[in-house]
């Protein structure tokens, strides 16, 4: 899914753009500029019509927040919708973006409440001046009710820049989710076996939000998409980091590659990562996954290897190293009957 949001514009800069505009706005002819009336209305209409419509396109723009909204051609992409819909929640909160637009949808009715007062008032008066006193009168109302939407302008002015740097993810395309624990080589198997670079470090949680890897096999568009490490631990004591994770599991999941690191020297012991690892592919029922032993160029702990031509949730941990590409073939193997089986 992919969102187009305009620039949100700060409060000063709506005002100013709104503004200009009625600036420039002169009589057309002798008759407007003998009788101010008809320029005066035209200046109130640009302001509140540039106002209106940044605020409303604003509103309409920013992506639908309803969980259950899902598209019928495919049921896959409920899942993909809820992904993002987590995602939102856990970036910047759901119910605040839907308190700022909602702020936004009254601020532009108030102007337009407020327009059609200011033109009422200038029709029925004959003087010039009090016309143009009405008009700044009008400026004035305006002013105070976009500067007083300003916090929830800034607010989603950060969660459109959030928004655009949210992955990408094609409603066609073979989903693949690399989970496991921190540390244990996911975003260094990714960068093996697709176009994704993540960062790589040496400390937990260096992948806190959600990163992709593209390949092609045959003519479907597969795509990695690289978790947060996750704790062995209840998902009610999860932070947001890692939910986005299991979100990513349980929403995007065609399939699933498990990393364990055998050396341990993630920091976790292997006990607790196959417990976690146990614990997530439970839910997973159908849906084929795997377990890669990444860093078998430092340890060697299980010396089953995955037949590329078993089933795809068939048994056994592949041996992989992402340094000599031991286990490359393998793995690219298994992806293949992923795809396949589709």
């Amino acid at each position: 899914m992919k969102w187009h949001i305009p620039t949100v514009l700060m409060p000063e800069e709506l005002l100013d753009t709104a503004f200009r505009k009625a600036a420039k706005i002169r009589p057309c002819n002798a008759w407007e500029r003998s009788h101010p009336r008809t320029t005066i209305m035209k200046k109130i209409g640009a302001v509140s019509g540039v106002i209106q419509a940044k605020l409303n396109t604003y509103v309409k723009k920013f992506p639908s927040v309803n969980p259950g909204e899902v598209y019928q051609r495919d049921e896959n992409i409920e899942g993909v919708r809820r992904f993002y819909y987590d995602l939102f929640d856990l970036t910047f909160g759901i119910d605040r973006m839907k308190q700022s637009l909602g702020a936004l949808d009254w601020a532009a009715g108030k102007v337009r409440e407020l327009e059609s007062v200011h033109i009422r008032k200038v029709r029925r008066m004959v003087d010039a001046g009090q016309m143009d006193a009405v008009r700044m009168s009008f400026y004035g109302r305006v002013s105070s009710i976009v500067n007083q939407i300003g916090d929830d302008m800034h607010f989603l002015a950060e969660a459109r820049d959030h928004i655009r740097k949210m992955p990408h993810i094609e409603d066609d395309a073979v989903v693949v989710v690399v989970a496991g624990a921190p540390n244990v080589g996911k975003s260094s198997l990714i960068n093996l076996i697709s176009s994704g670079n993540s960062e790589i470090a040496p400390y937990p949680f260096t992948t806190r939000g959600i990163f992709l890897g593209h390949l092609t096999i045959g003519r479907s568009r597969v795509v990695l998409v690289d978790t947060p490490g996750l704790l062995e631990r209840p998902d009610s004591e999860r932070n947001p980091i890692e939910r986005k994770a299991t979100s990513a599991i349980r929403n995007l999941s065609s399939a699933v590659i498990f990393v364990l690191d055998p050396s341990e020297t993630c920091g976790m012991p292997v006990s607790s990562q196959e417990t976690l690892v146990n614990t997530l592919s439970a839910e997973l029922g159908d849906i084929p996954h795997i377990i890669v032993e990444n860093k078998c160029d430092t340890v060697r702990r299980v010396q089953v290897r995955v037949d590329p031509g078993e089933p795809a949730s068939g048994p056994g941990n592949l041996c992989l190293s992402c340094i000599t590409w031991e286990g490359k073939d393998a793995l690219m193997g298994w992806l293949e009957q992923v795809v396949r089986s589709r």
